[in-house]
C-alpha cells in the first residue's frame, strides 16, 4: 500500500490573519482616498482666498474698482476691473458695504431711463467690467471635484446658489466682507470668510453663514461720503 501524501491548507488562524489583514488594507484605501478629497477641497479653499487676495491688491496698486468673479454652481473663477465710479449702499443686508449709485449718477439714470422709454430704445450699461491683461489674471479652476457652492455678499438679500457672483474691492484699500462656500463630492463644506479692511480670507472646515440682522438693527444713514468708500453695483 503506497504511503499517504500529506495534505496541505490553512489553519483557521491563518485564515482570520489573512481576513483581517484584506479588511486593514481596504480600510486605509479608503481613508486615503476620503483623504484626498479633503486635500483638494481645502486646496480649492487656498485658492479662492488667494483669489481674493489677488483682487485686493489689484485694486489697491491700480486704483481700480476690481472685482473677483465666482462661477456659483461650477468650480471657475476670475478677476474684472473697472474705471466706473459708485458708492457704496448704507442699506445693505449685512451693513458691510453693497453697491448702489451715487445722488447725482441716480437722478442721472433716471432721466435716462425717461428718455429711452421715450424713445424706444435700449439702456446702457451702468458699468462695465474688463478682464485685466496678462496671464496672472486668466481664467482658473478649481479641482473639478470641488463646486463653488454659495456665494454671500452685502450687496445681495440672498445667498447666491448659481450663475455669477461677484466679490468687490476698491482702492481706498477695502474690500466687502464675503463668505463662500465650497463642497466636495462627499458632500464636505469648507467656508472662505473674507476680512473686508485687510483683503485676507480665513478658511473654516464647515459651513459658515453670515448672522441674521433684526429690522430694528437696521441705520437709517442714507449718505456716505463716495470719495472715501467706492463701490460698484452687480
Amino acid at each position: 500500500m503506497p504511503p499517504r501524501r500529506p495534505q496541505h491548507g490553512f489553519t483557521l488562524i491563518e485564515i482570520m490573519m489573512v481576513v483581517a489583514i484584506a479588511s486593514l488594507m481596504a480600510t486605509s484605501a479608503v481613508v486615503g482616498f476620503s483623504s484626498l478629497r479633503r486635500g483638494h477641497l481645502r486646496a480649492g479653499a487656498s485658492h479662492v482666498a488667494s483669489g481674493m487676495r489677488a483682487a485686493y491688491v489689484h485694486a489697491l496698486t491700480t486704483g481700480r474698482t476690481t472685482r473677483l468673479v465666482l462661477a456659483v454652481g461650477s468650480n471657475r473663477y476670475w478677476i474684472e476691473d473697472t474705471d466706473d465710479a459708485h458708492v457704496l449702499d448704507t442699506q445693505d443686508p449685512l451693513r458691510q458695504g453693497g453697491a448702489a449709485l451715487s445722488a447725482e449718477a441716480a437722478e442721472a439714470a433716471a432721466r435716462d431711463a425717461a428718455r429711452d422709454i421715450a424713445q424706444q430704445r435700449p439702456r446702457a450699461p451702468r458699468a462695465e467690467f474688463n478682464r485685466p491683461r496678462g496671464q496672472r489674471y486668466r481664467e482658473r479652476s478649481l479641482n473639478e471635484d470641488v463646486t463653488i457652492l454659495r456665494l454671500f455678499t452685502p450687496h445681495a438679500s440672498e445667498a447666491r446658489e448659481e450663475g455669477e457672483g461677484h466679490v468687490y474691492f476698491w482702492a481706498g484699500g477695502m474690500g466687502e466682507r464675503a463668505i463662500v462656500q465650497l463642497r466636495g463630492v462627499s458632500g464636505e463644506v469648507y467656508s472662505v470668510v473674507l476680512h473686508p479692511l485687510t483683503g485676507r480670507a480665513q478658511i473654516f472646515d464647515r459651513a459658515v453663514e453670515p448672522p441674521p440682522l433684526d429690522e430694528s438693527d437696521v441705520t437709517d444713514q442714507t449718505e456716505i461720503d463716495a470719495r472715501q468708500q467706492p463701490a460698484v453695483a452687480p
